[in-house]
């Protein structure tokens, strides 16, 4: 039973981390990025207004260049600029 346990908690584990892992990738656009940015900031940081802020603002460079670069994401680029 324990092993059982155990292998549910591992295979939870992991699938988490995968979906972090994913979910950045997945975002197609700038705003849909800024969404992913936002979460981050609400689960890592409980939502610090300095962090929301850090989002407005590359938001704001990603919707003019299309690249997205946080402190957090190495810069990654081809998002629709909406």
């Amino acid at each position: 039973m324990r092993k059982l346990l155990h292998r549910g908690v591992a295979a939870g584990a992991i699938g988490m981390l995968t979906f972090a892992l994913i979910s950045p990738a997945e975002a197609k656009t700038c705003s849909e990025r800024l969404s992913v940015c936002q979460k981050f900031c609400i689960r890592s940081e409980a939502g610090s207004l300095s962090c929301m802020a850090a989002c407005r603002g590359y938001l704001q460079s990603c919707l003019e260049t299309g690249c997205w670069e946080s402190r957090y994401v190495e810069k990654e680029c081809g998002f629709t600029r909406r």
